[in-house]
């Protein structure tokens, strides 16, 4: 118990003595600096150019703030007129934007009419003309070889390839 009290004792007081040296050190550094600023403002009060400046400077700052007022007031006044403006063009481009959104609409459904008109009677063609040559190969086939089975005709044709019939798959 003794043991454990004293390795207590010896870290507290470590601990102590550390914050007694970054306190001193804090102190002086803190000191240097406000020896520097005192320094620096004695000089400024002793020279006639940095009063001159100094109140320049202040001459500066008060026509910053009126400058500012005046342009917080003006603001201020036209903040109702930019709602004004904002309210009157907020609908109207509302309006636009719904008159575009109607045109585009009926752009659309003309384009999608018009294609319907052009496309149906070009597959409906498509369909007729497969038909007619189907038919006009089944009799051509069938008066070349005298056979009325138009599967045999086309097998023995190496160019022409039946899609209708199912793939051969090796066994």
């Amino acid at each position: 118990m003794r043991a454990e009290m004293t390795i207590f004792l010896a870290f507290t007081s470590a601990t102590l003595l550390f914050n007694a040296v970054i306190i001193w050190y804090a102190y002086k550094a803190f000191f240097k600096v406000t020896f520097k600023v005192t320094e620096t403002l004695q000089e400024l009060q002793a020279r006639e150019s940095a009063k001159v400046w100094v109140s320049a400077l202040e001459i500066a700052s008060a026509q910053a703030v009126s400058l500012t007022d005046k342009a917080k007031t003006q603001l201020a006044n036209f903040d109702p007129v930019l709602a004004r403006a904002h309210s009157k063009y907020e609908f109207r481009l509302a309006q636009i934007d719904i008159h575009m959104e109607k045109g585009i609409n009926q752009i659309l459904d003309k384009t999608e009419s018009l294609q319907n008109s052009l496309v149906r009677p070009a597959h409906r063609l498509g369909a007729t003309l497969a038909g007619v040559f189907e038919m006009m190969n089944y009799f051509g086939a069938e008066q070349t070889s005298g056979d009325h089975n138009p599967a045999a005709a086309q097998q023995s044709d190496p160019d022409k390839v039946d899609l209708t019939q199912e793939p051969l798959t090796p066994s």
